[in-house]
């Protein structure tokens, strides 16, 4: 019942360092800035490739839920923002279950509804129906499409939601929105215990992670925020490459190539340090193979 995973936002302290930060890093244009005033947020759209978006939100007011989550938290991921062509009969089932989330006033090109981060391990969703025959994603803007300008990512590819529990949170999120998991492994070099959930559109997916021990850095991070969005994941061309433009742009990072037990995994990766990306725990992802579009999921999930 979720097609896509369309969009993740972030939010920030100031929208114009924001939207430097990622022009700098990851070559993303704005392509739509606006006034969401009724949820006391401003914010700039960037396209990551593939129809997928980085939103980037700045609180207008000191005591809205978004300016109280960055006092909390301080600049971190805030919304995963998902498509789906069920509308009614997933806002239906979500109901049945009892599942906290809130409708809201339809848009005219699109219907929306947001999901309690108690009932998704932390992780605040918007799911979106979009009924505009014009614009496949309408809060992009209206010229998103047309502009000819690429980033360096191929597009948003999966999102990490860090639990206490991954075999309960992998049944929760199972039943509520008709996904399975289709492979759990153990991930020695980030410490995590994780299953991976594709979505029906078949390109973007749900990561749910456990950390393996208390003291590790995600179990640390468990610890002091509690369940969440922990990690988004871009599909980029050619991580050599990436490596060497992060490098002259002074970033912080890591790479797989540097460590001894992240090998024949079909694919490299690199992950920019929370530090420096304003929060979001970033890791950028070459394919290396030509059989498997995207192996993190498993050896035959792309052939159901």
């Amino acid at each position: 019942m979720l097609k896509r995973l369309r969009q993740v936002a972030f939010l920030v302290n100031d929208l114009e360092d924001g939207q430097d930060l990622y022009r700098k890093h990851l070559g993303m244009e704005t392509c739509y800035s606006g006034d969401p005033s009724r949820y006391d947020l401003k914010n700039a759209i960037l396209p990551a490739g593939n129809e997928t978006f980085v939103e980037l939100l700045q609180p207008t007011t000191p005591d809205s839920s978004a300016s109280n989550h960055l006092k909390r938290r301080g600049e971190s991921p805030y919304i995963l923002i998902f498509e789906t062509s069920d509308y009614d009969r997933l806002i239906l089932h979500l109901n049945s279950m009892g599942v906290r989330l809130s409708e809201e006033p339809s848009l005219g090109e699109y219907r929306h509804a947001f999901i309690h981060p108690s009932s998704t391990n932390g992780a605040l969703l918007e799911i979106v129906e979009v009924n505009d025959a014009n614009n496949s994603w309408p809060a992009a803007g209206p010229d998103w499409d047309s502009l000819s300008h690429k980033p360096l990512t191929k597009q948003i590819r999966q999102t990490a939601v860090l639990v206490y529990d991954l075999d309960t949170a992998v049944k929760s999120w199972e039943e509520m929105f008709g996904i399975t998991a289709t492979k759990r492994f153990h991930v020695s070099f980030t410490d995590l215990e994780i299953a991976i959930l594709p979505l029906a559109g078949k390109d973007t997916f749900i990561e749910l992670a456990q950390p393996t021990g208390d003291d590790v850095p995600s179990g640390r991070f468990l610890k002091r925020y509690g369940e969440g969005i922990y990690l988004t994941i871009y599909e980029i061309e050619d991580s050599l490459d990436m490596d060497g433009y992060l490098k002259e742009q002074k970033a912080r990072y890591t790479s797989s190539r540097v460590t001894n037990n992240y090998v024949n995994l079909g694919f490299n990766s690199i992950w920019l340090h929370p530090a420096g990306m304003k929060g979001a725990f970033t890791q950028l992802s070459e394919v290396l193979v030509d059989d498997n579009p995207w192996p993190p999921a498993g050896d035959t999930w792309y052939l159901k």
